[in-house]
């Protein structure tokens, strides 16, 4: 929150020097505006290297099955994984090229007002060898077996806890899988402690 709150300033003053650099090259006084933007680009300069350097050193983080990985007030958990060969009816079912993998993800509110959603949440398979994203057939066949599944967008009301089946798609031999949780390209790219592009993502056991 902390980190959050500092670059939320650094926007907030890069504004405030953008104008003032603006009035300042409006009233032809063009020097003072260049040393304002020199400034304002030697700060984001250091700051950029300071999150560089901290993702860079952040060692990646585990979180056990059943353990709750938190955005704000919003909790995710792997609560169990099946695999198939196949999914859907018997005369028309889905073959998966490798395997099936079904994990089945709680999401927990703990907000004590509104109901929220984390919107922008995929899903991900991660291994050393890559990443795999959700099977769109395989996903369709088991919704449709299976309705009460819910996705990670849902918005959840304050205390609800509801399951969210996510299916993949993974070569038989893939080894040493875990679920990444990811909102993709967002601002926390450009928070100190935050930016995921330097150290490998968080990753949630499907094992025990």
């Amino acid at each position: 929150m902390i980190f959050e709150l500092f670059f939320l300033c650094c926007v907030l003053i890069t504004v405030i020097s953008l104008i003032t650099a603006l009035v300042l090259t409006v009233r032809a006084r063009r020097p003072a505006a260049k040393r304002v933007l020199k400034v304002l680009g030697v700060g984001w300069i250091l700051y950029l290297s300071a999150v560089v350097l901290v993702s860079a050193n952040t060692p990646q983080r585990v979180v056990p099955m059943n353990q709750d990985l938190c955005f704000d007030e919003l909790c995710f958990a792997v609560v169990r994984v099946k695999t198939a060969s196949q999914l859907g009816v018997a005369v028309q079912p889905v073959q998966a090229d490798g395997i099936f993998s079904i994990v089945t993800v709680r999401a927990t509110s703990h907000s004590r007002g509104r109901a929220q959603s984390e919107g922008g949440l995929r899903a991900l398979l991660w291994s050393t060898g890559g990443t795999y994203e959700v099977s769109r057939a395989g996903q369709s066949a088991w919704d449709a077996e299976h309705p009460q599944s819910v996705q990670l967008t849902t918005r959840l009301r304050p205390g609800e806890s509801l399951l969210s089946d996510q299916v993949f798609d993974v070569p038989a031999k893939a080894a040493d899988l875990s679920l990444v949780l990811s909102h993709g390209f967002t601002p926390g790219y450009f928070v100190i402690g935050e930016c995921p592009i330097f150290h490998k993502p968080t990753i949630m056991r499907i094992s025990p």
